[in-house]
Order: structure tokens, then sequence, then C-alpha cells
């Protein structure tokens, strides 16, 4: 039994030790192909590790539509026995782009993959009253829309984000702060972080239409 015990804690330690090293791993590598297209959100950005499964970026002095950004690398739980379950529940490594506008959108929507955690996680805090737009297909997103006005631009917006390669997991616009979220799963690094980070504007540019 104790032997059983002893090689049990090792594989935990071995376990977490290989899921950290991996999640810091990606996380550098996904820094490194930020630093291109990063300095289009904001010239000052600070950076910190939250544990070993985040990265936030804060950047207080936005540019263009942004007044203010968070960004966020958001790790899987690779460094726990129990990443598969979280797996299986839809957890994936997700970009996360938080941002105050230099002014309140005129509309409220939405737009949530109802199989990952981003969109489970939003879903409790979608007004009950709001219409509901179902998916079209398998991996669509589910969109949530105060008016018709704000389902009139979510299809501008949708395209924006998958001619960019963006795989949408989140996209919300709200009046009140932050007044644009993106969650996406993580970007190509064979593709620009230049043209991911243009795109990210032209998504803001959108929903201040």
């Amino acid at each position: 039994m104790t032997e059983l015990i002893g090689i049990a804690a090792v594989a935990i330690v071995a376990w977490f030790a290989a899921g950290t090293i991996w999640n810091v791993r990606t996380g550098r590598e996904l820094l490194r192909w930020m630093q291109s297209g990063l300095p289009l959100l904001g010239e000052r950005t600070t950076v910190r590790w939250l544990g070993s499964t985040a990265v936030e970026l804060v950047i207080d002095q936005g540019k263009a539509e942004f007044a203010r950004v968070t960004v966020v690398i958001f790790l899987e739980p690779r460094d726990l026995p129990w990443w598969p379950l979280s797996r299986l529940r839809g957890r994936r490594d997700t970009l996360i782009i938080r941002g105050v506008l230099r002014r309140a959108p005129s509309f409220e929507l939405e737009a949530l993959d109802p199989v990952s955690w981003s969109g489970r996680d939003a879903l409790p805090r979608v007004p009950r009253k709001w219409p509901v737009r179902q998916a079209a297909a398998p991996g669509d997103v589910v969109v949530h829309h105060e008016t018709a006005a704000a389902l009139a631009h979510v299809d501008a917006l949708l395209a924006i984000a998958r001619h960019a390669g963006m795989k949408v997991r989140r996209l919300s616009v709200r009046r009140t702060e932050p007044n644009f979220q993106l969650h996406v799963l993580l970007p190509d690094r064979r593709q620009s972080a230049h043209d991911f980070f243009e795109a990210v504007h032209a998504l803001a540019e959108s929903a201040l239409d």
C-alpha cells in the first residue's frame, strides 16, 4: 500500500510538472507572437502570470476605439489530474480580449458557443427577455440580442471574425463596461499578429457603428 501511495504521489508531481511546462511554453510562444500586433491596441502593457493557466496583459491607454484593454491568455489546466474532464466540458486554450470603448455602443448582444466554457460562463448574465437566434449549423454561435438593430449588426461582426480566421467562442457588445469582449481559440501563429489585431480593431469599430 505504501509503495502504491508513493507511486501515485510521484505520478501526480510528474503530471503537475509536465502540465506546467506545457502551459508556460504555450503562453510564452503566444506572447512572442503577439509582439508585432499588440502595439495596435496600446503602447504600454503590464504583463503578469496568474498561476500556470493564465497570462494577463493590461493596457491602460488604448488606441483608436479602445480606452483601455485587457488581454488574457487562458490556458487549459494541464497541470491538474482532472484536465481531461475539463476538456470534455469544453475548456480550451482561449485568447480573451476585454475592452472599454471610448463611448458606449448603441446596441447589446451576446454571441455564444453553447458547448464552450466561455459560452456557458456568460449565459447566466444574459437577460432572459432577450430574443435568441439559434445556431444555423453545428459549431456556430447562438446569438442573444437586445433588439432587431443588434441582430442586424451581428452578421457583420461575425463576418469580420471569420475573415480573420477567428474561432469565436464569445463575442459580447454591451453598454456597461467592459463594452467589448472577444473570446477565441488561440490564433494560428502562422498568421500575422498585426492582421489579427487589426481585425480586433475592425470589430470594435463595427460595434460602435
